[in-house]
């Protein structure tokens, strides 16, 4: 099993896929290095891709209303990032920088949709596990939101 391949089989996007189909995917993704201090994208882009963290950390950042911004998630290997990308089509939530040199497998829309033609189960699976992967990050959100409001009553 190729090095891509077995990070694939680990990542929590792709449970469910059988090996043929890892193996499909393996051939529509490319892989990525990055260095330190650069800009994977920009809060507002338009993109389409999603990037699976294979080695190093890259940092999640929000402008926020001062005109700053904060660092709201850090990624490390297994972690994802433009999930939604890959789902509404829309700008990017959030600007991500890479803390740490990084290696990254990414997958484009273009990529998604060959996947699509040649194995559309797989791509319900796929976007399956990304539903549970925005509901965890919806939760947590959640969870962290609560505890800067007021009480109810």
């Amino acid at each position: 099993m190729s090095k891509v391949l077995d990070t694939l089989a680990r990542m929590r996007l792709f449970d469910g896929l059988s090996e043929d189909e890892l193996m499909l995917l393996e051939k529509l993704v490319f892989v990525n290095r990055v260095p330190a201090g650069d800009t994977v994208c920009r809060e507002g882009d338009r993109s389409d891709f999603v990037c699976f963290v294979v080695r190093g950390c890259l940092d999640i950042v929000k402008a926020n209303v001062g005109g700053g911004e904060v660092v709201i998630a850090h990624l490390h290997p297994g972690d994802s990032m433009g999930e939604m990308a890959l789902v509404d089509k829309e700008p990017r939530s959030a600007t991500v920088r890479v803390a740490e040199d990084a290696t990254l497998i990414v997958l484009t829309h273009k990529g998604l949709e060959q996947l699509r033609k040649r194995s559309p189960n797989a791509v319900t699976q796929i976007m399956e596990n990304i539903a549970r992967l925005l509901c965890v990050h919806l939760r947590r959100t959640s969870s962290q939101l609560a505890q800067f409001k007021l009480p109810a009553g």
